[in-house]
């Protein structure tokens, strides 16, 4: 799924070259992504999560640098992952799970509460974000999906490999935390500040070397970009359930 441009990448970093002044005036992650055109503008400050949906990852940003690199697994493209911008609202930890309505429907679930535990679909910890949106980025009982190349495998919402990590950043603590707070006895719901979520899709992004990558147009939009629409939005509102 994941082709390297390797023949051309040179190419373009001498027709994109970035002028020394430039790039010291920006981050440099920022500088990879215009240099190659990617219509994403990191915060220059402060905590940002972009989930990239063709890439099947998430990147966690401090000061437009990333530090934290996850797979992810993202909405079938008959059940798409939103494109969007949004944010955090709260981490629940040890959530509870009930099917959505056309779940039931389907025939795919039966109408019960999962009781929490690393059985429950959401698995130990989902970062919610703004209210009403029934995406989150979550942890899953399904652990072992990460392991494939394609992942666009969920109803909508985001299953992140490195759960315990993003909650840790989240909530700017570290895992020690986390972990006692996912396998305590208790459902517990954190506040968290208004972190910057976009919900992007780009066909070609950086690798952690800034070379370029292409990806698969894994539903078939044939554009790129985090784009904020009330169709995409309303969508999603019967994605993950509650």
């Amino acid at each position: 799924m994941r082709i390297a441009i390797r023949n051309i990448v040179a190419c373009l970093l001498l027709a994109l070259a970035i002028p020394a002044a430039a790039l010291a005036a920006s981050p440099r992650f920022q500088a990879a992504l215009d240099a190659l055109g990617v219509p994403l503008s990191l915060p220059p400050s402060g905590k940002a999560i972009v989930v990239n949906i063709p890439a099947f990852e998430l990147i966690a940003f401090e000061n437009a640098e990333p530090v934290l690199r996850s797979r992810v697994i993202v909405g079938t493209p008959w059940h798409r992952t939103p494109v969007m911008t949004t944010h955090t609202t709260s981490v629940r930890f040890r959530p509870t799970w009930r099917p959505t309505p056309s779940m039931i429907a389907s025939g795919e679930y039966r109408d019960r509460v999962w009781p929490p535990g690393p059985n429950n679909p959401l698995g130990l910890a989902a970062v919610r974000l703004e209210e009403g949106l029934l995406v989150y980025l979550h942890d899953t009982n399904r652990r072992d999906l990460f392991d494939r190349e394609y992942r666009a495998l969920s109803h909508g919402c985001v299953r992140v490999q490195a759960w315990d990590a993003l909650a840790a950043f989240v909530l700017d603590t570290d895992l020690a935390a986390i972990h006692a707070l996912a396998n305590g006895r208790s459902t517990t719901d954190v506040p968290t500040g208004p972190i910057p979520v976009i919900l992007g899709y780009y066909r070609v992004f950086p690798d952690d070397a800034g070379r370029a990558v292409a990806y698969d147009d894994v539903y078939g939009l044939g554009r790129d970009g985090p784009v904020t629409g009330v169709i995409e939005k309303a969508a999603a509102g019967d994605s993950c359930g509650a």
